[in-house]
């Protein structure tokens, strides 16, 4: 039987981001894809880093450090990376949320985000396809649009062991602490496991002993095909208002917003839609109408760009909207590092720093209190800064090997 220090579960952004940061740390780390590294739902959605529809608190905190880390990897990585800090305008058709910008902008600004309201006037300056109907419009001139697929890729190349094609079927738990991974063809005995399978995480927490009421919430993309001799058709990143209130809420049912952007090759990408179905990824041609034809309010052009392609993936949802980030304090040797809903993307990297900070021993980068797995257990959790030593060190949150599953 094979051992090591670490296994992750999950080769998206974010499991690639924790292999790497661990292997840059020394830890013997091997990463474990049942699939192809970046083959779920990193690759599938739009590659936004955005602090525009975040509120103040932990997720902001968080994307706020992740915004460095996005600057290391675009000085790394280069073309690669494909990063774009086209910035992104949340715009409001609707006077209510327009109302209440000003107040929400301002309780950005003072958490550490830089952002200016516009006027309609300045927006249109800005993206003249916005023809319909809105008040104004917030500015976050950081926010950017990358590849996740390709920063995934290149992420997985700095560990030395990955395993592609690898399920892991159950995380192995012998005398009350993790042992390591059971896979479909042999045993690999871990001090520690960190859990990194997004919208497929639960069974193996579950399976584990700790609870986690993770949930994958189906959303649709529409690219159509825009002209590739004339300039870019947008700009920015566009988000509707209301887009902040469907990704907030705790609805099963579909919802549907406008956000709009274009791609490297200039096309033109059109969102956005959730719902929880559970794990079916068919694409719907309903919905795809649905959002040409809201995004339509706004930027009446799209209705003249022909539908090139459509397509689903799953993000994975958490009850109160945060991630889940850390150690289980009732399983040692147990991390997880999954449910962040639509921002995998952009806290990936950080989620990568963080949870090898605390396996090493280091104070991570933000307090992961507020991200701890068994908040949804009994009296909630108890984690906060270094939540644990390099497996072999002697700590609880890290224990010695076990004997394997």
């Amino acid at each position: 039987m094979s051992g090591c220090e670490v296994a992750v579960v999950g080769a998206g952004i974010v499991g690639t981001a924790v292999a790497a940061e661990l292997a840059a740390r020394g830890v013997d780390v091997v990463l474990l894809e049942a699939g192809e590294v970046s083959s779920g739902t990193t690759g599938l959605g739009e590659g936004n880093v955005l602090c525009g529809d975040k509120e103040p608190g932990p997720e902001l905190e968080l994307t706020l450090a992740g915004l460095g880390v996005f600057d290391e990897l675009d000085a790394e990585l280069g073309e690669r990376a494909r990063v774009r800090r086209k910035g992104s305008l949340v715009v409001h058709p609707d006077p209510a949320t327009w109302a209440a910008e000003p107040e929400r902008v301002a309780a950005l600004r003072a958490a550490g985000v830089e952002v200016e309201l516009l006027e309609a006037a300045a927006v249109r300056a800005r993206e003249p396809r916005l023809e319909g109907a809105l008040y104004g419009a917030a500015f976050f001139p950081r926010d950017l649009q990358c590849d996740p697929r390709a920063i995934a890729r290149a992420l997985a190349a700095r560990v030395p062991r990955v395993r592609t094609g690898c399920r892991a079927e159950a995380i192995a738990v012998a005398d009350g602490r993790v042992a390591g991974v059971v896979t479909a063809d042999r045993p690999l005995g871990a001090d520690a496991v960190v859990i990194a399978a997004g919208a497929w995480s639960r069974p193996l927490c579950e399976g584990a002993g700790l609870p986690l009421p993770l949930e994958p919430r189906w959303g649709q993309l529409v690219r159509l095909a825009a002209p590739r001799d004339e300039p870019p058709w947008l700009t920015h990143k566009v988000v509707e208002g209301g887009y902040l209130a469907s990704v907030a809420s705790p609805g099963a049912g579909l919802q549907v917003t406008t956000v709009l952007e274009t791609t490297w090759e200039r096309d033109v990408l059109v969102g956005s839609s959730r719902e929880r179905r559970g794990f079916d990824l068919a694409a719907q041609p309903a919905v795809s109408a649905a959002m040409i034809a809201r995004a339509a309010r706004l930027a009446p052009g799209v209705r003249a760009l022909p539908v090139a392609a459509s397509w689903a993936g799953l993000r994975p949802w958490l009850p109160d909207g945060r991630p889940a980030i850390g150690p289980s304090r009732a399983i040692p040797g147990l991390w997880v590092a999954t449910g962040h809903e639509g921002a995998g993307v952009a806290l990936g990297p950080i989620t990568g720093r963080v949870v090898a900070q605390a396996l090493c021993g280091e104070p991570p980068a933000v307090d992961l209190a507020p991200f701890a797995p068994d908040r949804f257990v009994g009296d909630g959790p108890v984690v906060s800064a270094a939540a644990g030593k390099r497996a072999g060190a002697p700590t609880p949150a890290t224990p010695p090997r076990g004997p394997g599953p």
